[in-house]
């Protein structure tokens, strides 16, 4: 009897404890998912408010959330920036910190119009994109990497910026070491070992003129390089990069040329590679160039679906334009390129009572005139202008 007594004793206590232990466990879960919501809050308010302030015209909030610190040791990186550009750099900073954080923006006229198209957290670490909006029905991108400090405030540690396929700490460290390349540093640069004299030479020169903008002679030294040399991703990207600042359309063409050659899936060059697609009228290339960047992105964009509705149309494929308008429209109804890829979707398609509900809402919301003679200088909208559903809509407008 007294065996049976100390048995169930036992069962009892272990009972208790297994019930004490779960309710443990059960506490801890639940305070690590309130500690959770709370970061992802904590995340996603943070955020929002350095983005408003941006469309306010105002860096404040985004340079006050940069660690000063941390970002000039990733711009350092392991990089071999020569000892008295690092010196020069660091005695500058006081003064130019503030205009070399806004050098990782391009700032039109009207200001930046930016929209926070996604931000997801795990912990104290959290990815957002932001599209920022330019004249002309430009668009780019931006993936912040952050985190968060001790007291819950959102750091923002690096960016990538798609423009230019860099993030923020290489467009800054790269021409620190181009402006006085070591040998070694050189050859760090380089993605192949075994690098001749000759090619190291050729490839300072090369480095030298980019960092003179000096067009002229980065053009001559670039037919001299080797092809190994030509098709470095460094010297891509450097050639696009030069002859854009020097404005040479012809032959900032050709160096996307090359780099659609030898990277044609890099996500980081998508956007860069639409000026050599669509005037080269490689129309498939431009959409799964598209279509990589927004994987790559991982969020729904309605001027995403815009220009995918555009390439979709100019390659004869007018229902996935129109699907690509519609999904675009029911992301954002105000966004302007969203109506003008629905307008021409639907003309194609012969859907003239959508075509016309299109040009009312572009006439309405972002103050078009769009008569017969408007539309007339387009061919693709004769069989829209002649139809009887923009006849009556001209009519109720007189």
């Amino acid at each position: 009897m007294a065996e049976l007594k100390n048995t169930r004793i036992f069962s009892g206590l272990a009972l208790f404890a297994t019930v004490l232990l779960s309710s443990v466990h059960a506490d801890q879960l639940e305070d690590a998912e309130k500690a959770e919501l709370a970061n992802q809050e904590a995340f996603r308010s943070g955020f929002e408010t350095i983005v408003d302030d941006l469309n306010y015209g105002s860096f404040r909030s985004f340079i006050g959330s940069i660690d000063q610190e941390d970002i000039i040791d990733r711009i350092y990186g392991l990089r071999l920036i020569d000892q008295k550009i690092k010196k020069q750099f660091n005695e500058n900073l006081e003064y130019s910190y503030e205009n070399l954080i806004k050098s990782g923006f391009a700032i039109p006229e009207e200001g930046l119009k930016a929209k926070l198209l996604g931000l997801e957290s795990r912990g104290d670490r959290g990815r957002a994109v932001v599209r920022f909006d330019y004249p002309d029905f430009d668009f780019s991108y931006h993936e912040y990497d952050l985190r968060l400090d001790g007291d819950r405030r959102v750091i923002i540690v690096d960016w990538t910026d798609f423009s230019d396929g860099k993030r923020f700490s290489d467009s800054i460290g790269r021409p620190l070491v181009m402006v006085a390349p070591s040998k070694p540093a050189m050859r760090k640069l380089l993605d192949y070992k075994n690098v001749t004299e000759r090619d190291l030479f050729q490839f300072g020169e090369l480095l030298k003129a980019a960092r003179d903008s000096n067009f002229g002679r980065y053009i001559e030294i670039m037919d001299g390089l080797s092809p190994q040399l030509q098709r470095q991703r460094i010297v891509v990207e450097s050639s696009v990069q030069v002859a854009r600042q020097a404005r040479k359309r012809r032959q900032m063409i050709a160096a996307l040329q090359v780099m659609a050659e030898h990277f044609p899936e890099e996500p980081l060059y998508s956007l860069m590679l639409l000026d050599y697609y669509f005037p080269a009228r490689k129309y498939e290339q431009a959409l799964q160039s598209l279509l990589r960047l927004s994987d790559r992105l991982g969020v729904e964009d309605a001027a995403m679906d815009a220009r995918l509705s555009a390439a979709a149309l100019v390659m004869e494929k007018p229902q996935d334009a129109a699907a690509y308008a519609d999904s675009a429209l029911g992301r954002e109804p105000g966004l302007e390129l969203a109506w003008w890829s629905a307008l021409n979707a639907r003309a194609a398609l012969s859907d003239f009572a959508g075509s016309v509900e299109a040009l009312q809402r572009l006439e309405d919301d972002f103050g078009y005139k769009l008569s017969p003679e408007t539309l007339g200088k387009n061919r693709s909208y004769a069989q829209l202008l002649d139809s009887s559903e923009y006849k009556r809509w001209r009519e109720s407008l007189k």
